[in-house]
C-alpha cells in the first residue's frame, strides 16, 4: 500500500509521531526478511497507521507542544476537506476514532478541541452518537 504524499509532513511534525510510525511499519513487515531490501510500499493500511498516530497523539500529548498539536490537527482537517475521499475517511476512522478512544481512557480532548476543524468535530460528534456516548456541552 502506497504512502500518501502528505504523510511525511504529518509525521514530521513531531519525533513522537515519527517514532510511533516507524515502529508500526517495522512491526508490520516480516521480520524474516532480515537484511534483504524491503519494499517501501510494504506498510500497514493508512487507517491503521492513522489509528496509531491518534492513539499516540492522545497518550503522549504532554510530549507535543501546543503548536505541534495544532499543526497535526490542521493538517488532518485539510486532508478531510481537500484530500481524496479515501484519505478523508482514513483520517476520520483512523486518527479521530483512536483519539476518541484515548479520551475514554483519560486524554483531555477539551485541551485540543478548539484547534480541531469542522470536519474533525463533526466526525467526533457522529462517532459519539454511533457509540451511544453523550456529547458533552463543551463539544457543541
Amino acid at each position: 500500500m502506497a504512502t500518501p504524499p502528505w504523510w511525511e509532513e504529518l509525521v514530521g511534525v513531531s519525533d513522537v509521531l515519527a517514532d510511533a510510525d516507524r515502529a508500526e511499519v517495522k512491526s508490520w513487515r516480516d521480520p524474516a526478511i532480515g537484511t534483504l531490501e524491503t519494499d517501501e510500499d510494504d506498510v500497514p493500511p493508512l487507517t491503521v497507521r492513522l489509528g496509531t498516530l491518534g492513539r499516540i497523539f492522545g497518550e503522549q500529548s504532554a510530549q507535543l507542544s501546543h503548536e505541534q498539536s495544532r499543526r497535526v490537527l490542521r493538517l488532518l482537517e485539510q486532508i478531510q476537506a481537500e484530500g481524496s475521499a479515501e484519505d478523508g475517511t482514513a483520517v476520520a476512522t483512523g486518527f479521530f476514532e483512536a483519539l476518541l478512544n484515548t479520551w475514554d481512557k483519560g486524554f483531555d480532548l477539551g485541551s485540543v478541541w478548539a484547534d480541531m476543524g469542522p470536519n474533525s468535530r463533526a466526525h467526533c460528534h457522529a462517532w459519539n452518537e454511533f457509540t451511544g456516548i453523550e456529547t458533552p456541552g463543551w463539544m457543541r
